[in-house]
């Protein structure tokens, strides 16, 4: 009868044994997918052109919404991917206001700018062939420079 009692003691620690594994497997899966869904959700998109747009933040569903021909004001910081040297920002200043669509700013802002609701924020990594090119700009931009810009559409009228 001891002889019994230890089976059955040994199979129930085995039976224990078994679930807990079963169970941290099981956390392990949903654990792989929730990260996978985290990837997603922190949308990002790369064009043919090179150009990459990463949602950092959602605004309002139903904010008003940038697109060609409106005039939008944007919040941002620029800076060289190359380095994350920071060469403007229109930080502690009024939010910088342009035409979308219409080439009053680099190619990169007017498609990465499109379709944004107000509250939106975005990081567009900006090509060359769509920002300053082969001339770069001024001493602050080199040539053929990759650019970072971290953009937040305060407005659009």
């Amino acid at each position: 009868s001891k002889e019994k009692n230890k089976k059955k003691k040994t199979r129930e620690g085995e039976d224990i044994a078994s679930k807990e594994k079963t169970v941290s497997a099981v956390v392990d899966k949903t654990r792989k997918v929730e990260k996978q869904a985290e990837a997603k959700s922190s949308q990002s998109r790369t064009f043919d052109s090179g150009l990459a747009i990463e949602e950092l933040a959602l605004g309002k569903p139903n904010g008003k919404k940038a697109s060609p021909g409106k005039q939008v004001s944007v919040h941002y910081i620029g800076k060289l991917q190359k380095n994350g040297k920071i060469f403007d920002s229109s930080g502690g200043k009024r939010p910088f206001k342009f035409r979308l669509g219409v080439g009053e700013v680099i190619k990169g802002w007017d498609v990465g700018v499109n379709g944004m609701r107000v509250g939106d924020k975005r990081r567009l990594t900006i090509p060359p062939s769509m920002g300053y090119g082969a001339k770069g700009a001024g001493p602050q931009i080199p040539p053929n420079a990759w650019l970072m810009f971290d953009v937040e559409l305060v407005d659009v009228r």
